[in-house]
């Protein structure tokens, strides 16, 4: 049977939680915004990859602080920035590195997500999660004050897979300066088909990267740890011949 795949959300305001966790963190870097002098937006988007280390950096402390810089700028701490960062991937305004920092709230379960694109789990169902053979996992040790004592949170860096049906977003002319480009998402996005990933079992589209996807092998893996404060919305997969068998 065709495999099945789910978009991983935080649940509604009005959906009632099974765990009290909250987090008050923040990556521990992150390039600055941009002011475009072609197309005049400023802009700054939410890519994070927590596994990039940048304490080798000279410039990193001009990387702590959020801010939002002119384009000439931002293109120079980019550049220094684009040695670190995996192979294929380019930097954009905002990206933030390293790990989450800061202070934890509450009680937590398996599973939750602050943001659709931040994913975390507990060292117990990380390694539940590994020793089932779920793939793409690439965890980050969450550095959190205020943990219950014997917790353990770490942050999933989602491998950019696959891309989001063509009819499910529109985009406008993309800026040859700073790369901003308007984009609409269908509320309710579907797969594309023929660029579904089979290699990993969790994954953020390359043209929604604040969606998260995933399998029903990362679901049924998820099912045996009991509740967690996430929902999965089946997505469609268009065409549906090719969204691949389970095995």
């Amino acid at each position: 049977m065709p495999m099945r795949f789910y978009q991983l959300q935080r649940p509604g305001p009005s959906t009632p939680r099974h765990w009290s966790g909250s987090l008050s963190a923040e990556h521990i870097w992150s390039l600055p915004g941009v002011e475009c002098p072609t197309c005049h937006e400023t802009w700054s988007g939410q890519f994070a990859l927590p596994s990039v280390d940048l304490s080798s950096l000279p410039e990193r402390d001009l990387l702590l602080e959020p801010r939002v810089e002119p384009h000439t700028e931002y293109a120079r701490l980019a550049s220094r920035v684009q040695p670190f960062l995996p192979s294929g991937m380019t930097s954009e305004p905002g990206m933030q590195f390293g790990p989450l920092r800061g202070t934890a709230h509450g009680a937590f379960g398996p599973v939750s997500a602050r943001h659709g694109w931040e994913v975390l789990v507990t060292q117990d169902a990380l390694r539940h999660l590994q020793a089932v053979g779920i793939r793409g996992l690439v965890p980050v040790r969450a550095e959190l004050q205020g943990l219950d004592a014997g917790v353990v949170l770490y942050e999933l860096e989602l491998p950019s897979r696959g891309l989001l049906h063509r009819d499910a977003v529109l985009t406008g002319p993309q800026c040859p300066t700073c790369g901003w480009q308007e984009t609409r998402i269908s509320p309710e996005p579907w797969l594309d088909g023929d660029a579904l990933p089979h290699d990993v079992d969790i994954f953020r589209p390359t043209n929604g990267s604040t969606y998260t996807f995933v399998n029903a092998r990362f679901v049924e893996a998820l099912a045996a740890l009991g509740p967690g404060d996430v929902t999965f919305r089946e997505a469609n997969v268009v065409p549906e011949s090719r969204s691949g068998s389970v095995h």
